[in-house]
């Protein structure tokens, strides 16, 4: 199993992010991800190509990753092109991880559509491969329209980093099947619909003559480990269940996961958690991740460290117990 980690998130936390970035790959994580939300204080970043950019060139062999970009934010032509040039300064470690979106008040801020944004993403990834592998492009689409242009230069990997996509919906499954690499399940889901998403996304591929087993099966979880489960338990409700509570126990917009009775269940955190986090000692943790590699496949997890107020300390402490812990356990190196 491979393990990537999402590090502290925020503009302003930008040192401490390359910090916990250069220690991941000196510790031995396999990848580092960055998500993308706009206008959230102290949370997310709103340009994660931008801030990646800055890792690869303090890094030398660490995957660098999107979980999750969302497209429908970009001009394609802009996006393939700076997805080729960071594919070029960390020479080809990116891993492009997109997705549709769901928070209106984002589109509001970028005076995008709401509607129809699932049909502009396919047009506009459609698009991007045909830039990043044809020295002359002519595409007209119903949103985009090029005719016999080209972007220079092309990506490092040839015929373009991995596309990851994410999403719930049957249409956004559909979408990872037949125009991604792989599908990349966020964090907030727990195991029963996680297998329920999964099966439709199998489907799909099984439709189109693929063997799910020949794709990458990554997983995003939220993770807070320490050296005892009170500890961890204590960080958790400190921080994670904040984070739930005041991000998604909202009436101002609807979570695609978490809206009514999901949101409610925040309150009851304990019960909320289970089959979803990843909380505890190093051996609680190990056993919480081999049910979801037992269940559901994963063979790369990607760990987000980072709830708003969580300090920088703890996530480079948590990333050392990890890395010593629990990467041994699923390595066949021993503890």
């Amino acid at each position: 199993m491979k393990f990537g980690f999402i590090p502290i998130e925020g503009g302003a936390y930008y040192p401490q992010y390359l910090e916990q970035v250069e220690l991941g790959e000196a510790l031995g994580f396999d990848s580092v991800w960055l998500e993308e939300h706009h206008g959230v204080k102290d949370h997310y970043w709103p340009s994660p190509l931008l801030a990646l950019a800055g890792a690869a060139t303090r890094t030398e062999r660490i995957s660098l990753g999107t979980d999750i970009l969302v497209a429908p934010f970009y001009h394609p032509v802009r996006l393939a092109e700076d997805v080729a040039l960071l594919d070029i300064i960390s020479k080809g470690r990116l891993i492009l991880g997109m997705a549709i979106g769901y928070k209106p008040d984002e589109f509001d801020l970028y005076q995008v559509p709401f509607t129809k944004r699932g049909e502009r993403f396919e047009e506009a990834l459609c698009l991007m491969k045909q830039l990043w592998t044809q020295d002359a492009v002519t595409f007209e689409g119903k949103y985009y329209q090029v005719k016999g242009q080209r972007i220079e230069p092309k990506p490092y990997q040839r015929p373009h980093p991995p596309l990851w996509l994410g999403g719930w919906g049957k249409l956004s499954l559909t979408r990872a099947a037949f125009l991604g690499q792989a599908w990349i399940p966020g964090p907030t889901a727990d195991l029963a619909k996680l297998l329920e998403a999964q099966k439709i996304y199998h489907t799909k591929l099984e439709s189109m003559g693929i063997m799910p087993g020949s794709r990458p099966t990554p997983l995003t979880r939220d993770l807070v480990i320490a050296k005892t489960d009170e500890e961890a338990w204590e960080m958790a409700k400190r921080h994670l269940s904040i984070s739930y509570r005041d991000e998604y126990a909202t009436a101002t917009w609807s979570h695609p996961l978490l809206s009514g009775g999901g949101s409610a269940s925040i309150e009851q955190f304990e019960d909320f958690s289970k089959d979803r986090f990843l909380i505890g000692d190093p051996d609680t943790v190990i056993q919480q991740i081999q049910r979801f590699e037992q269940a559901f496949g994963v063979d790369h997890l990607i760990c987000r460290l980072y709830f708003p107020g969580m300090p920088h300390d703890f996530i480079l402490q948590e990333l050392k117990l990890f890395a010593a812990e629990v990467i041994p356990a699923f390595k066949g190196e021993g503890r």
